[in-house]
């Protein structure tokens, strides 16, 4: 006669655990922790930086991607937000991802040998594309394909400042010249320089936008995949994070300008100009929460109601009950 703990004992036996599995799974880990954890992709005189501290050097050394540790805590944050999905997608192993774990491989060996930890950190995405799919297959890779896709906002472009960074500068400077000019206030400008009567500021690297642009990819992104149903707005949201960077640091130009304007440039360029970062911030996402409003307003359906003729009305609806 058995009872309830015999029967628990034989159902939780060791014997039924596919040991070879675990050790596999444990030994795949261990690589993986030695691969972007231990092994040095970048050397600076004695000191030698694995991937994760090649990571942490220039999230810590480089402002504009100062929010580059939120990003993988982020993308957990995402897999949670659709976990009901991500548990109930169906565990079909597909042998094929294996070609696609030998490419991250082969991305991870050539970015140790050439020194390019931009492509190390590229082949770890890769290699969680392809480990979701040999271990869960399409289903599951469906649902996990954005938060692991996320995870590229963590790689610094630093050398993309040169190339965006002006052209950004020139463009806020275009645009407040002439939004002051809107407001009355008689302004030239001179390549990034903006000139009046009683104030000249030069549009630096700080006001380009580029610094707010990088941290803009990752809370449009972020915000198109949990506000958004279709993959078209959440591609607008992504793409609209340029034009917000523009907006919000066009806005704070103009603001310094007109605190300059009003109380002279020397409270606007040194008490102003320090605080009035937030206002890049606050424009931009704010234009983005109405933005995502705006693509989840139901135009279908109020259009379709605007045709309708009104309901035939009773011959007592006029008429007021009395309780």
């Amino acid at each position: 006669m058995s009872n309830g703990t015999s029967t628990a004992a034989i159902k939780f036996s060791p014997s039924s655990i596919d040991w070879a599995k675990v050790a596999l799974g444990i030994v795949t880990l261990g690589l993986i922790y030695y691969a972007y954890f231990v092994q040095a992709v970048e050397a600076h005189g004695v000191v030698r930086l694995s991937c994760y501290r090649w990571l942490m050097s220039h999230w810590s050394n480089i402002s504009n991607y100062s929010h580059g540790p939120l990003i993988p805590l982020i993308a957990i944050g995402l897999v949670w937000w659709k976990w009901a999905d991500v548990s109930t997608a169906s565990i079909k192993p597909l042998p094929g991802g294996v070609a696609v774990v030998a490419v991250a491989m082969t991305i991870y060996y050539l970015g140790v040998k050439a020194v390019q930890p931009r492509a190390v950190v590229f082949s770890f995405v890769l290699l969680l594309y392809g480990l979701t799919l040999t271990l869960g297959g399409r289903q599951l890779f469906r649902q996990l394909f954005f938060p692991i896709t996320f995870l590229l906002l963590m790689i610094p472009l630093n050398f993309l400042d040169e190339v965006v960074g002006f052209p950004l500068r020139m463009m806020v400077a275009q645009a407040s010249t002439a939004l002051l000019n809107w407001f009355g206030i008689e302004t030239i400008r001179r390549g990034t320089a903006i000139y009046s009567a009683v104030f000249q500021f030069d549009v630096a690297d700080p006001c380009s936008g580029i610094r707010s642009l990088m941290a803009l990819t990752t809370v449009t992104a972020a915000y198109g995949y949990v506000t958004q149903h279709a993959q078209w707005k959440r591609w607008v949201l992504f793409l609209s994070a340029m034009p917000l960077a523009v907006l919000g640091n066009m806005a704070r130009v103009t603001s310094i300008a007109l605190v300059a304007q009003v109380y002279g440039q020397e409270l606007a360029g040194r008490a102003y100009h320090e605080y009035s970062g937030y206002i890049v911030f606050g424009v931009a996402l704010s234009t983005m929460v109405i933005i995502g409003v705006l693509l989840n307003f139901p135009y279908r359906r109020i259009f379709q109601n605007w045709g309708k003729p009104p309901k035939d009305r009773g011959p007592h609806d006029d008429e007021l009950s009395l309780v």
